[in-house]
């Protein structure tokens, strides 16, 4: 995350989401609980009003959004990192942003998506997105 944006280029970008298909992320479902489907995921909105899914590599990062008085009502969901960045296709988010406090890196759907399958990460692959 760091190398992405120290240097933003797509081979460090296919870093990233190479790395982040390993491992777990941390979901914010502190949203409204529906009877139906239990917790809901938080969402945030961009500045032009579309959806972005906020994701974070800890529950530290998670609870760094969240003011202290207010931390008791926070829930967070450990997920298998490419569960949670398949979240991107169950509504229409348009980006995701990791770790808000701190690096509030966003990423658009097309590129999440791609980590999210099965299809290798090349920077040949991402500038052809482009």
């Amino acid at each position: 995350l760091r190398a992405l944006q120290q240097t933003p280029d797509y081979e460090h970008l296919a870093a990233f989401l190479g790395s982040l298909r390993e491992g777990y992320l941390v979901v914010d479902v502190s949203g409204t609980p529906s009877k139906r489907k239990g917790h809901r995921v938080r969402t945030i909105r961009s500045t032009k009003g579309q959806l972005v899914l906020p994701l974070f590599t800890s529950m530290d990062e998670l609870r760094a959004v969240v003011p202290p008085g207010r931390r008791d009502e926070l829930r967070g969901a450990v997920m298998p990192a490419r569960e949670a960045l398949a979240l991107i296709a169950s509504d229409r988010f348009v980006a995701a942003e990791f770790d808000k406090a701190s690096a509030a890196l966003v990423v658009v759907r097309k590129y999440i998506s791609l980590a999210a399958g099965e299809e290798p990460i090349t920077p040949d692959a991402l500038e052809a997105l482009r």
